[in-house]
């Protein structure tokens, strides 16, 4: 079944209200899939990554919420990162981080409803026979501490007051961003990524959703 467009209210005196499939809360879109309506809302959380350099790249993982469970990185003849996250009900996910992961300098995990970030300091380095671990954050280790809540959302209004900015120079409002036909829409959040220097780890596509997820959290700011 595919995502609805457009949600209409019909009378009995044949006239009709309609409104933007995607202005609806998560809550009136699980109520209308109960009925068979639509399908259920996507359940995603993005990992925003950056490095010591400003590089920063975006990752979804098809849970919501989830939290770092474990990131180290196994220095052998190539160097890469293994990031546990850690799901309710669900095994730990493993994911796989190839750009210079010793230089990793944060994670943001950023859902519908909240954010969570983790700077990956003090390190550890472990070494067992030939290999050698560097252990960036280890949720099971006191020492290893995620930041505040406040630190979270100070994270987040950065980057909604860069995504404010870019769209007031562009004259595009969020309601009209948001009610864009799909096409359109891409090619907005594709110009904003890239202004905003935000880039895909693998999917393109999990940029565009990041993109679309900042400018509801802005829209519901704005109201």
């Amino acid at each position: 079944m595919s995502m609805p467009k457009r949600l209409i209210v019909e009378y009995e005196d044949g006239s009709r209200k309609e409104t933007d499939f995607r202005q609806l809360s998560k809550h009136s879109q699980r109520q209308l899939s109960k009925q068979g309506l639509c399908p259920p809302p996507l359940s995603k959380s993005y990992l925003l990554l950056k490095w010591q350099d400003g590089w920063q790249e975006v990752l979804a993982v098809d849970e919501s919420p989830v939290e770092l469970l474990r990131y180290y990185v196994l220095e052998r003849i190539e160097e890469t990162g293994r990031m546990a996250l850690l799901a309710e009900g669900d095994c730990p996910t493993l994911l796989l981080i190839q750009r210079k992961p010793k230089e990793l300098d944060s994670l943001a995990i950023v859902g519908s409803s909240d954010t969570t970030v983790y700077s990956f300091e003090p390190r550890v380095k472990k070494e067992e026979g030939g290999k050698i671990e560097h252990v960036e954050y280890d949720r099971a280790e006191r020492h290893f501490q995620h930041e505040q809540a406040m630190d979270a959302k100070t994270r987040v209004q950065e980057i909604l007051d860069s995504l404010k900015t870019e769209l007031s120079k562009k004259g595009v409002t969020v309601a009209k961003l948001l009610a864009m036909e799909p096409s359109q829409g891409v090619e907005e959040y594709k110009e904003l990524a890239k202004t905003l220097g935000i880039r895909a780890t693998e999917k393109q596509g999990d940029v565009y959703d990041f993109i679309q997820l900042m400018t509801e959290k802005l829209a519901g700011v704005e109201k």
